[in-house]
């Protein structure tokens, strides 16, 4: 009976044992899981705040170039506007000299009615030459067809030709290349009515 109670002893213990490696090496690998999942995470965590620098720095640079860029354009703009000022202006220097040349002369006591004619004449020239550097266009649309985007009609009268034609220009009109300045004032042909 005491053998027997050995042997259960004995197989107990060893069972205990058997049952603790178990443990110990079910520990062991779930401590090798773990430490495995943790380096895996911080190796993540490492790689996406790598990632966050990178896009950190990006935006950075983006956003300097875009300040750059908008000062840039700014700066253009500017050089621009006093660019066509400054043209405006020396071309305008013209005009006025020769307007206080013709004021000169028109002092003179023995003034004779043709040098002012031909003064204005001059200076009507030197005008036009001025529009043509500055891509001015002059709207002067006698005999045309009537155009609503350059022409303003100020009145209609009857006509044998054609209806809609610019019989009388009042007043010329510009454009500054595309753009119109100012449009020409205009008389247009209407049909004749017959009368019974």
């Amino acid at each position: 009976m005491e053998e027997e109670k050995k042997d259960i002893h004995d197989n107990n213990s060893e069972s205990n044992e058997s049952s603790s490696k178990l443990e110990n090496n079910s520990s062991s690998s779930q401590n090798e899981e773990s430490d495995e999942n943790s380096s895996s995470e911080e190796q993540k965590i490492a790689s996406l705040e790598k990632d966050n620098e990178k896009l950190n720095d990006l935006l950075l640079r983006s956003r300097a170039e875009l300040e750059n860029f908008q000062k840039r354009t700014t700066k253009q703009l500017q050089q621009a506007q006093q660019y066509s000022t400054e043209k405006l202006s020396s071309e305008l220097l013209v005009v006025i000299d020769s307007l206080e040349a013709a004021s000169a002369l028109s002092k003179k006591p023995n003034l004779k009615i043709e040098d002012f004619v031909e003064g204005n004449m001059l200076l009507l020239k030197t005008i036009k030459e001025v529009f043509e550097k500055l891509d001015i266009d002059e709207i002067d649309p006698l005999d045309e067809n009537f155009n609503p985007d350059f022409h303003q009609a100020m009145a209609a009268k009857e006509h044998n030709g054609p209806e809609n034609m610019v019989l009388e220009v009042m007043q010329k009109g510009y454009k500054l290349k595309s753009k119109l300045l100012r449009p020409a004032l205009v008389i247009v042909s209407k049909k004749t009515e017959k009368t019974p």
